[in-house]
């Protein structure tokens, strides 16, 4: 040791040796980065696709997923706990390298950071729309069937529902086929790929009894072996089961294979509460990832429509099982009173796929594209990302709800909305006479009495989770909680509101300011003249309807909420002029030809009435 170094302090001689240290690390590192740079787009694949084998391992599935008892959390719960930002940016890597629009990416190579993969695996599971509709989609599953060949031989399983509202879809997908095999023979071995072809309805039906390598064939089989099922069911799940039951020891003795199962339908399937978990469990154990091409779930609601074409060129929608898109009932199913009803917030689009084919293909590592949105409103998919859907599974989240007033509550008040529904009261009352005024006034009260006292009972069931309320931290719940609570208690003040008005002017009819009047109307107004305690109420409603429009704008609570606040809580009468029917334009009438009039409008009625009863036949799609 040097003169120099013998009288350096000791904490001097940590430092330099120290230094050293990190200086050979650096150097370590900085060449570990060339040759991470030099490393090509397969390689970068391999690493994902063994990462992706480490998750289906039996032993680790013990851990996570449906029967796991451990704490990490499984694909479907990292999806309800996806960081907003990070899920936007793989949103616009995946409009980058699948909307055919933007990049060629079958003859592309395409350039993942790390990052990105991390961003990928941390999100996969999620619903997400797709560019170009069903042929988007497809570019996707030639994508996905190219990556998965990278790793090891692959079977494709193309799963069709063979409903008649899925024949425009089908096709769709059968000239297809030829591009998207040609799309993974440009990168992939075709020699290593074998097709399966399936479908269901009321049963599952298997086409492809051995899988196939000639893809020449798959558009014939899907064109000309798939019946139309009239049952009206969509045994969607007990044909995943089956299927992959068929073909799970399928050439085991050659080795490990992929498993890739394209589910094509715009239902949310009949069977989840039978098969959904086994087939989950099935799924990962086989190696497989489900992907759906569907439709958007409809927001809170169990039927969406689909247009259909009749035999004879009638074009009508009709209702499919659409949603919800969650697992427990949360969205209070209440009418608008008043003019202006809209249809499209009864469709309106919940940015998600139905809970339990969104949750399969969350758990297996797929994901759901959604390839159609519903006809009433859709929402900007960056926002909807804080208010995904709990896709664990239902006993799970059944515990969490459990846990909570204020969720408990809101599942059994929304439960009991999807039981019953509320008919829109009579605004317009004939004012010929005070006999006709007063028998019309009877009949509008007769169901009201009624629809106060499920009122009230959806008010006192909702308000036993509002100590709870503050607790909520998921968006999502925020926002059912408030906007149902608004909206039953607006909806109370206006019935209770209306049905005073109804009551005081049978009593006491109001005489008309203009002779030439002849019709009364409610009309809302901003002054509540039915007590101290409604006014309360109503400062109460609007309080929690404010609230969702200031802390969730963008989202469809928001615009409920905007719509129940569009019309005021109280009533004011208006009175105005109407021609009574077949008097040739007369305002009034003598009680005799009233009486005369009245009875020709009622058979006119009756005969429009008969009509309607006949309506055209249905098909069960």
């Amino acid at each position: 040791m040097s003169k120099a170094m013998r009288d350096m302090p000791a904490w001097g001689i940590s430092l330099v040796i120290n230094l050293s240290i990190l200086a050979a690390f650096n150097y370590i590192v900085l060449e570990s980065q060339k040759d991470l740079d030099s490393t090509t787009i397969t390689s970068v694949v391999d690493d994902k696709l063994q990462e992706e084998e480490l998750r289906f391992n039996e032993t680790a599935m013990d851990q996570v997923g449906t029967d796991g008892t451990g704490v990490s959390m499984s694909p479907s719960l990292q999806v309800a706990t996806a960081v907003a930002d990070k899920a936007e940016s793989r949103e616009q890597e995946f409009d980058e390298v699948f909307n055919p629009e933007l990049r060629d990416f079958a003859s592309e190579s395409i350039d993942h950071t790390s990052e990105d993969l991390a961003q990928e695996f941390e999100n996969k599971g999620t619903s997400d729309k797709v560019e170009g509709g069903v042929e988007g989609a497809l570019d996707r599953a030639a994508y996905e069937i190219r990556n998965s060949l990278r790793s090891r031989k692959t079977m494709v399983i193309w799963l069709f529902d063979a409903s008649g509202s899925l024949d425009e879809r089908r096709e769709a997908v059968a000239n297809r086929f030829d591009n998207i095999y040609k799309q993974v023979g440009e990168t992939g071995d075709t020699d290593s790929l074998y097709t399966v072809i399936a479908s269901f309805g009321e049963k599952a039906n298997l086409h492809t009894p051995e899988p196939l390598q000639d893809s020449a064939k798959l558009s014939e089989i899907v064109r000309k072996e798939i019946k139309k099922d009239e049952s009206g069911k969509e045994m969607v799940f007990s044909a995943a089961k089956m299927t992959l039951e068929k073909f799970q020891n399928w050439h085991r003795s050659k080795g490990p294979w992929n498993k890739l199962v394209f589910i094509i339908t715009d239902e949310k399937g009949d069977d989840a509460d039978q098969y959904l978990e086994s087939v989950i469990t099935l799924g990962k154990r086989t190696n497989t990832r489900f992907f759906t091409i569907g439709n958007a779930a409809i927001f809170g609601q169990l039927k969406g429509y689909v247009e259909y074409t009749f035999e004879d060129g009638y074009v009508d929608y009709l209702p499919v099982d659409q949603g919800p898109e969650s697992a427990f009932p949360d969205a209070v199913q209440l009418p608008f009173i008043g003019s202006g009803q809209d249809w499209k917030l009864k469709q309106m689009s919940s940015s998600y796929g139905p809970y339990a084919l969104t949750r399969l293909c969350a758990e297996t590592g797929g994901m759901y594209l959604i390839t159609q949105e519903t006809r009433g409103y859709n929402f900007d998919r960056a926002i909807m990302r804080r208010y995904a859907p709990d896709y664990r599974p239902v006993r799970v989240i059944k515990q969490e709800i459990a846990k909570n007033g204020a969720k408990r509550a809101l599942v059994n008040v929304a439960e009991m909305t999807y039981r019953s529904s509320s008919p829109i009261p009579e605004l317009t009352f004939r004012g010929y006479n005070d006999n006709i005024l007063r028998t019309d006034i009877t009949e509008a009260q007769k169901p009201v009495a009624e629809i106060d006292y499920e009122l009230k009972r959806l008010y006192d069931g909702l308000s036993t989770g509002t100590k709870d309320r503050d607790a909520l931290r998921e968006p999502r719940w925020q926002a059912a909680f408030d906007l149902a609570m608004g909206r039953i208690l607006a909806m109370r003040v206006r019935y209770f509101g209306y049905n005073t008005m109804l009551a005081n002017m049978r009593v006491t009819p109001k005489p008309f300011a203009d002779e030439k009047s002849n019709m009364w109307r409610l009309v809302p107004s901003d002054e509540i003249l039915t007590g101290p305690e409604m006014r309360k109420a109503a400062a109460s409603a609007k309080e929690y309807l404010k609230r969702v429009i200031d802390d969730h704008p963008g989202t469809p609570w928001a615009m409920l909420a905007t719509r129940e606040l569009e019309m005021d809580l109280g009533w004011s009468w208006e009175e105005y002029s109407e021609a009574i029917p077949g008097s040739n334009g007369m305002l009034r009438a003598n009680q005799e030809e009233v009486a005369r009039l009245l009875l020709a409008d009622e058979e006119r009625r009756e005969v429009a009435r008969q009509k309607a009863a006949k309506p055209r036949a249905r098909p069960k799609l």
